[in-house]
C-alpha cells in the first residue's frame, strides 16, 4: 500500500476553502461540515494546492521548525487522513 505521504492530492469537488486571516476554513458541502484550519495546516493545503509533494512539504515545515522531520511527517499523515476520511481531499 502506497504511504499517504507519497499520494499527490486535491481538494474534492465537494469541499470549498476560504482564507479568514492567518487560518483557513474549509467546508464539505456534501456533509455539510467545515473545519478551521491553523496556519501550519492552512500551509499544508496551500503547498498540496500549489503541486508541492507532500514529502516536499514536510521537509521545509521540519526545517522552518527545526523539528523533527519524523514528527511532522507523522502529524502530517495523521491529518491527511482526516482529510480523506471526511472527503475534503481526493487522490489527483
Amino acid at each position: 500500500m502506497t504511504d499517504i505521504l507519497d499520494q499527490a492530492w486535491q481538494p474534492s469537488p465537494d469541499a470549498f476553502a476560504n482564507a479568514v486571516g492567518n487560518e483557513l476554513v474549509l467546508l464539505q458541502i456534501k456533509r455539510g461540515t467545515y473545519y478551521g484550519m491553523d496556519p501550519l495546516a492552512s500551509r499544508i493545503w496551500k503547498g498540496m494546492n500549489e503541486g508541492q509533494s507532500v514529502r516536499q512539504i514536510c521537509s521545509n515545515i521540519a526545517r522552518e521548525y527545526d523539528a523533527p522531520l519524523a514528527q511532522v511527517e507523522e502529524d502530517t499523515r495523521r491529518f491527511l487522513e482526516d482529510l480523506r476520511t471526511n472527503e475534503i481531499i481526493i487522490a489527483a
